[in-house]
């Protein structure tokens, strides 16, 4: 799920998506996606005016509900990889010692 202008890029990736409003761009929006367990990870990344509002909104959203988000590439990179490590080895607790 994208906004107009990431769908786009999506699109001429080959990664298919479905496009999802901007808050700013009225009903239904991101929000109500989130509100309706639509959404279960949030890359947001935008900058500037409108885009910052909405930013807001949907950071508040992603708390409220209980979402994990990131507001980098860095960030989101980061996720892609640790949900790659955790499909290929199960996940183990060890203590702090065995790390030394």
């Amino acid at each position: 799920m994208a906004t107009r202008g990431t769908a786009m890029f999506l699109e001429n990736h080959n990664i298919p998506n479905i496009v999802v409003n901007k808050v700013s761009l009225g009903r239904p929006h991101v929000i109500d996606a989130i509100k309706n367990n639509e959404v279960h990870l949030i890359i947001n990344t935008g900058s500037g005016g409108e885009t910052t509002r909405d930013g807001y909104h949907i950071r508040r959203a992603a708390i409220k509900f209980n979402i994990p988000y990131t507001t980098t590439i860095s960030g989101a990179n980061a996720i892609c990889k640790g949900i790659a490590a955790l499909n290929r080895k199960k996940l183990s607790v060890k203590c702090i010692q065995e790390y030394i």
